[in-house]
């Protein structure tokens, strides 16, 4: 994943993105294990609406790597001198699971100066086990947006001799 997927923050704001995450992290993992009930509004501070989870996108394989993000960053929050905005590694595991809560929750989740509309454009993630025929990630058959931004992320366990997995196909301009 692009390190650059994820803000570059410092001090206290950085501080609060990994508390942010760390704790939204929290909050999946407890309702997937049925400590709190899934359709449970989230009320979080500086959020206008609750955030509710999307059962659907509490996959095996989603929660493993929440639940492997969860673990590394109750490392950083215990030893908060190893929080460094310009760590590569760090900007990859919080943009990773921004991208995981962004699909269980169904929206976007901004930090730092971003705003929901500051990401215009389309978004598409996809994740399947195996891939048989054709999986399109994205179709386009003439403009998205003036400022055009599309972002297609899949994922296959196994793509099979007659299976393709197409990230996007444009016909006429996207921006």
């Amino acid at each position: 994943m692009d390190p650059l997927a994820f803000p570059a923050l410092a001090g206290t704001l950085l501080t609060e993105a990994v508390r942010f995450l760390f704790d939204r992290a929290s909050a999946v993992l407890d309702r997937r294990a049925g400590r709190v009930a899934v359709e449970e509004p989230e009320q979080v501070p500086g959020q206008m609406q609750p955030l509710l989870v999307r059962a659907p996108a509490l996959t095996d394989e989603r929660i493993a790597r929440i639940t492997e993000a969860h673990g590394a960053l109750r490392v950083y929050l215990s030893r908060p001198e190893f929080l460094q905005g310009d760590d590569t590694e760090l900007r990859e595991l919080l943009g990773r699971l921004r991208r995981d809560l962004e699909e269980v929750y169904g929206r976007r989740l901004p930090f730092g100066d971003e705003k929901e509309a500051d990401r215009p454009g389309v978004e598409v993630s996809q994740r399947a086990d195996s891939v048989q025929s054709k999986q399109v990630g994205m179709r386009v058959g003439g403009d998205i947006t003036e400022r055009g931004r599309v972002r297609v992320d899949q994922e296959a366990g196994t793509i099979e001799e007659r299976g393709e997995q197409v990230g996007i196909e444009v016909e006429g301009t996207i921006g």
